[in-house]
Parts: C-alpha cells; sequence; structure tokens
C-alpha cells in the first residue's frame, strides 16, 4: 500500500485486515467522505428498475447476464462468516428467478462478473482472484468494525423540534397525511402487519357483542377486524382520515358507527361506563393532551373494562433516537445503527418519513403514560415490546436483521379499570 489512506477505498481497506493479499485500490467515489469507494465497491444497474445500487444490495445472473437489486424482489438471508460480515443476501433475479448472492459474497467466492469475464470494469482497478474459499479471519471482525466506524460520525436528522405550535396541530398535519397513508390491510406494510397490529389484537382479546371504542382509528383498519369479530365497534378519529373510513363502511355495512371528534372530548359525547373495551393503536404519542385523553378513557370505560394502547417506543424511536447509515446507501444492518439522543425533551416533534407532509409527535417518557394510568384507575395488566422472530427474520432479513430483532420500535401497554364495586 503506497498510497496514502485518504486515497484507498474504504472496503478495500477493510478487507486488506482480514486477508493481506487483498488489492488495495483507489477510490474514486465519494472521495473526501468518510467512506471513499472504487468502482468495485461502488453501485451498479438494476436492470429492473434502472437505479445504482450498493455492491452489497445487488447480484449478477451469469445466466440472463443481467443485475437485480434488493429493491425489486425479494431477498433472502444467508449466514455465513466472511471477510468483515457474518451474512449476505441472496437475491433472485428478476428474469429467471435464480438465487445469486449479493456482490459482497460474490467477490468473496469468486463469482463476481468482473472475476468471471461476464463484465469488464470501465475503470482501471485490479480485482482479487481469491485463490482458496475459506480464508483465516480475525474473530468476529463484523462486529467492532460495524459499530465503531458509525458511532463516529454523529446523527443523521429525521426530525425537528418545535417550541410552539404555531404552524402545524395533530389535525392539520394528519389532514394533510390522510390521502397518503396506505392501509395496512391493502399494503401489507411490514410494522403494521408483522408486529404492532398482531400483538394489540391479542392484548384486547375482543369477544362477540362486546362495545368497542376504538380512540383515533384513522382509516378504519382496526374498527373493520373488531367487526368482522362480531363486536360492536365505535371509531372516533379528529382528521380527515376518518372520511375514507366511513366511505369504506358504507362500502362493507360491518354496522361500525364513525365519528369526528377530538380524543380529549370524549367524556362530553358518551355516558360514564359506555364501553366494555378501549383501543388505541398507534395514536398516544400524536395526541398533545395525553392526561386529558386518558381521563375520558377511564371515565367511558366499564368497570374491569379493559384499554389497550400502542405508541411509538418512547427509549427507542423517534425522536429519541435518531439512526445512521453508513455508507448512506449500504444495504447491510450492521451499517446502521440508532444513536439516542434526548430520551427528556418532550418539545412537539415534526418527525419526516420521507411523505410530503411530516407527522407531529408529542413525546414523553413511559413514566409519564404509566403514572397518568395510575392516577385514573386504570391498572397495568401487561406490557409488551415486540420482537422480530427468527420467522420474521427469515422472511424480511433487511427490515428485521439487527434491528427489530434486537431493539423493540413499539410499546404495548394492556390495562384494566379497577372496579368500584
Amino acid at each position: 500500500m503506497s498510497y496514502s489512506e485518504s486515497e484507498m477505498c474504504f472496503y478495500c481497506k477493510e478487507y486488506y485486515k482480514v486477508t493481506q493479499d487483498y488489492p488495495v485500490n483507489i477510490a474514486t467515489y465519494d472521495v473526501g467522505s468518510f467512506t471513499p469507494r472504487c468502482f468495485l465497491h461502488w453501485q451498479y444497474d438494476c436492470k429492473k428498475c434502472g437505479k445504482m445500487t450498493h455492491f452489497n444490495g445487488v447480484a449478477w445472473c451469469s445466466v440472463c447476464k443481467e443485475f437485480t437489486c434488493v429493491h425489486c424482489v425479494e431477498e433472502r438471508m444467508v449466514r455465513k462468516e466472511f471477510l468483515v460480515y457474518d451474512y449476505y443476501y441472496e437475491i433472485p433475479c428478476h428474469k429467471c428467478g435464480e438465487y445469486n448472492p449479493a456482490l459482497d459474497f460474490a467477490e468473496y467466492n469468486g463469482t463476481h462478473p468482473f472475476q468471471i469475464g461476464d463484465q469488464i470494469p470501465k475503470e482501471d482497478i485490479v480485482i482479487w482472484m481469491p485463490i482458496y474459499k475459506e480464508l483465516n479471519q480475525q474473530e468476529f471482525p463484523h462486529r467492532a468494525w460495524g459499530s465503531e466506524r458509525i458511532l463516529d460520525l454523529g446523527k443523521a436528522p429525521k426530525h425537528t423540534r418545535l417550541d410552539s405550535l404555531d404552524e402545524y396541530t395533530p389535525k392539520s398535519t394528519w389532514d394533510k397525511m390522510a390521502t397518503l397513508w396506505v392501509s395496512p390491510e391493502t399494503e401489507g406494510e411490514y410494522h403494521h402487519t408483522n408486529l404492532i397490529l398482531p400483538e394489540i389484537y391479542r392484548m384486547l382479546d375482543a369477544q362477540e357483542n362486546e362495545k368497542i371504542l376504538d380512540v383515533a382509528c384513522g382509516e378504519g383498519t382496526v374498527a373493520r377486524y373488531l367487526a368482522k369479530l362480531g363486536t360492536k365497534v365505535t371509531g372516533i378519529d379528529i382528521s380527515k382520515m376518518i372520511d375514507r373510513a366511513v366511505e369504506r363502511e358504507n362500502e362493507d355495512m360491518l354496522g361500525i358507527h364513525y365519528i369526528k371528534m377530538a380524543a380529549e372530548d370524549l367524556s362530553n359525547k358518551f355516558e360514564r361506563d359506555t364501553f366494555d373495551k378501549v383501543i388505541c393503536n398507534m395514536a398516544l404519542m400524536d395526541i398533545e393532551d395525553y392526561q386529558t385523553t386518558i381521563k375520558n378513557i377511564s371515565y367511558i370505560l366499564k368497570g374491569d373494562g379493559v384499554f389497550v394502547f400502542s405508541i411509538t417506543h418512547p427509549a427507542f424511536a423517534w425522536p429519541a433516537t435518531t439512526s445512521i447509515r453508513v455508507p448512506q446507501d449500504s444495504q447491510r444492518n450492521e451499517d446502521k445503527r440508532k444513536i439516542a439522543l434526548n430520551y427528556f425533551d418532550e418539545r412537539p416533534t415534526l418527525i419526516y418519513f420521507g411523505w410530503e407532509a411530516p407527522s407531529i409527535a408529542f413525546p414523553r417518557p413511559i413514566s409519564k403514560y404509566v403514572n397518568e394510568l395510575v392516577k385514573n384507575n386504570l391498572e397495568v395488566l401487561e406490557m409488551s415490546e415486540p420482537k422480530a422472530s427468527e420467522e420474521l427474520v427469515e422472511k424480511f432479513p433487511r427490515q428485521s436483521y439487527l434491528d427489530n430483532d434486537t431493539l423493540p420500535d413499539f410499546l404495548m401497554i394492556k390495562t384494566k379499570k379497577k372496579s368500584t364495586r
């Protein structure tokens, strides 16, 4: 290695630490960044979507002679220690369906298109030709390597703290998102479908003919599920999201009663001890006056009635934490880390999920929720922090491996109103 550290490819340097016969190429991409990269370790053009993708998220099919990226097909994860990693993706060719390893493992295995002559590099680089399959590696190099290089970088902004609500309210932000939100029923969104909904349904344990209130029901996914179980469901929401729920009810005729109103006004609309159960799915953290909301839920809930709610995890989700990924376009999950920011900052927060409009959240510590429940005669029966199962990791590796199987994104709490009898 005769040239300076700053000129060398980030990945070539890391691989060289493991096997010193690895050639270190000059970086020509992202030069000056923390991860300058050579042509070999840059991005490749997916033939299906036409987008350039990080080399660890794209595979070459030697039969069809085309690249396919992880964004166009469903990849699977193979656990194997190689170079500085302990797994790789196998990606099916978008044309023939044959599974091929992502280019990081393909290079290690000697099947990279540059190694087998299927493609010729457009830049002058030295291609590694491994002469034996199994390399002597340092013990678990991937773990320390992934953590150290990422934690040195600081945070990537994903949200904005607000000192006042002059321009934003929960209603206005959710009104804007009403046309953007897609029901988990139709899209099968990973978190709702696999982690949130199954758990809150289990905790609620809805029974036929029970009167159930769905607080902040949105477009009605939860209400429809409960109605199909034979329960008598009322859904309330302050935003235009409920208009979509009403439209769907006019089609399905499930007998759900929808009311456009704020959760803080429950006691003005319903009598004391009206409902057998109350559910509030992924909304209490978006309600500014959570104290009044919890007080009113206790008021309209029957004695021994159950209240279940789910929220983004106050300690491990935005805005208490942020995520950083280095390199930014890497598809490997050890290249992503959550950084703790300020768990106790309760200022209103705009959170950007990549939609046209941000959502607004009112972060607060777990103790604030629990203390308010106790104050309003609601006994905590169960808490849940859903963890991705091995089955989910196998089925959705990029969403769950080194992610929801290590830290929870959501918190569910089940309570019972203490009977006064």
